[in-house]
């Protein structure tokens, strides 16, 4: 699987299966950078976000995986957890890189065959195919490490003008 420069969205939900189940948590809705007050406020729905993510995907499909997510488990390095590592790798970078210094939203789409989570970020998009070429900003993260090496597809909304990551899970990856 891995990164995939050509994937689009309609392409992964056929391959899930989507159910018509779609799910969004806002993070960041203006398009501004965030200023000391709002700081707090978003961190606190960021982390709440990633949360209700995996949640909703454990609650899900509780009976289809073999363990649950968990989002300590990019704290301690457990890298068969891609959920955790994507939501905290591409969260980080939203944080870190893009323009408004948040992600907009974590978004799902709920299949039968899996699902699909993508991190969408405001303002200024990046060119992904550039920062995988060139590995930009390898030494500040491993976002795009993790995107090389995991089972499941990586993909993005444009790849040279990227505002959404996405990955497509499928339960024949477990």
């Amino acid at each position: 699987m891995t990164l995939n420069f050509t994937e689009t969205l309609p392409d992964a939900l056929r391959s899930i299966r989507h159910t018509g189940e779609y799910y969004e948590f806002i993070v960041h809705e203006k398009e501004m950078p965030l200023q000391d007050p709002m700081l707090n406020m978003m961190i606190t729905q960021y982390g709440n976000s990633k949360w209700n993510v995996v949640d909703l995907l454990n609650a899900q499909y509780s009976t289809v995986l073999p363990e649950k997510f968990d989002l300590y488990n990019w704290l301690h390095y457990n890298d068969n957890d891609e959920v955790a590592y994507f939501l905290n790798e591409v969260g980080s970078n939203t944080l870190t890189h893009s323009e408004f210094k948040a992600p907009h939203a974590f978004r799902i789409w709920l299949g039968t065959n899996g699902f699909i989570i993508g991190v969408q970020q405001n303002g200024k998009g990046f060119n992904a195919k550039e920062v995988d070429e060139k590995q930009i900003k390898s030494n500040e993260g491993a976002a795009f490490t993790f995107f090389r090496n995991c089972r499941s597809t990586i993909f993005f909304d444009n790849v040279q003008e990227t505002r959404i990551v996405f990955m497509e899970y499928r339960f024949y990856n477990v």
